[in-house]
């Protein structure tokens, strides 16, 4: 330096002497900085991972280097959310991991840390990280086979035989290892057999839902049903009169059915007891069903009614002409013979009207 040149001018050698208190402070200061930028922690990025769980961690995408243990252990848990489905990987790049690192765990990287004088983190690695999830194939037939069973034990209940085709050949599945489990949802008890039928499979890994998916079949479903032998019009009555005279028991296939619940031969003799009537009218070789039904009125037009008039403790009956139908409860029109006005009164039973106060 020029300092120590004996030969240096005089005043060259007086600003030396003034600066040389404050080099000797200088020379700490820079030493404490750099030990400021001293990374507390090393983390180095993976390029490409395979994850057999899950949810990813920083400890799966990275190698960490520290001599804090509880930082490291702190760090390698820290969770950076779910794993992509299987058969997805998905990319992560270093500044979006490093904007997440030190917002949860409080580090910052060691350009930060010169301002903000906190414990630091020196990047290396990968500049972005490809994760992939482990997976294991459950065959497409598999899943066919469940959903046939389930879909087989359904029509049971409701035929004495039937046939079902897959429509088309499902797909294997890709799934999460574990234990892997086919859970059919229930179909609809409600619900009447048709020529397809969708029945979706959930998939299950070690008690935990992964995905779902459907399977269409072509459906025959047969059944021995009421179908009418002649014309039955709106209004008849269904009683097992008319069910001797009018209907004939076939087996039919329930897919083609269009409209109601077909009426079960045997449940059509139980129930013909003349508490049910045609809505509409039957047409020979048509199935009998619970669209054709409605309950038959207490009181039905053209019919005579008991009438009941009450007053105090008086009460009067007599037998009157019904001009509309009425079900329990309803107000209708009645007529007394010999008396050109009508009545309201109120259905009170078969056959059985009240008079209104």
């Amino acid at each position: 330096m020029a300092c120590a040149n004996k030969r240096a001018p005089a005043v060259l050698r007086a600003m030396c002497a003034a600066l040389a208190p404050a080099l000797a402070l200088a020379v700490p200061t820079l030493a404490a900085a750099q030990s400021l930028i001293e990374p507390q922690v090393s983390i180095e990025l993976r390029p490409q991972v395979k994850l057999d769980h899950g949810s990813v961690r920083l400890g799966d995408i990275a190698f960490l280097t520290t001599r804090d243990m509880p930082t490291l252990r702190r760090l390698m848990a820290l969770p950076l959310g779910p794993a992509p489905r299987p058969g997805s990987p998905a990319l992560l790049d270093r500044e979006t991991i490093v904007r997440w690192v030190e917002a949860r765990s409080g580090l910052q990287t060691v350009d930060s840390a010169l301002r903000v004088q906190s414990p630091a983190i020196r990047w290396t690695g990968a500049s972005e990280t490809e994760i992939e999830s482990a997976a294991q194939q459950l065959p497409g037939e598999a899943v066919v086979s469940a959903a046939r069973s389930a879909l087989l034990n359904w029509l049971s209940q409701r035929s004495v035989r039937a046939e079902v085709e897959p429509v088309s050949t499902a797909r294997d599945l890709l799934l999460p290892p574990g234990v892997p489990t086919l859970r059919v949802r229930p179909l609809a008890n409600q619900a009447q057999p048709t020529r397809r039928m969708l029945v979706w499979v959930d998939a299950w890994v070690d008690d935990r839902f992964v995905r779902t998916t459907a399977v269409t079949f072509e459906v025959g479903a047969w059944a021995p049903v009421a179908v009418a032998t002649t014309d039955v019009g709106r209004g008849a009555t269904v009683d097992p009169v008319m069910l001797r005279g009018a209907m004939q028991t076939r087996e039919v296939d329930l897919t083609t059915v269009r409209q109601g619940t077909p009426v079960a031969s045997k449940a059509g003799g139980d129930s013909a007891d003349g508490r049910q009537r045609l809505r509409r009218p039957l047409r020979p070789g048509e199935v009998l069903t619970s669209a054709h039904l409605e309950t038959t009125p207490a009181v039905m037009r053209g019919n005579w009614a008991h009438l009941q008039a009450r007053s105090g403790d008086v009460s009067v009956e007599s037998r009157v002409e019904v001009l509309q139908d009425g079900r329990q409860g309803q107000v209708v029109r009645v007529k007394v013979p010999g008396s050109s006005g009508e009545v309201l009164a109120r259905v009170t039973g078969p056959g059985q009207v009240e008079v209104q106060p």
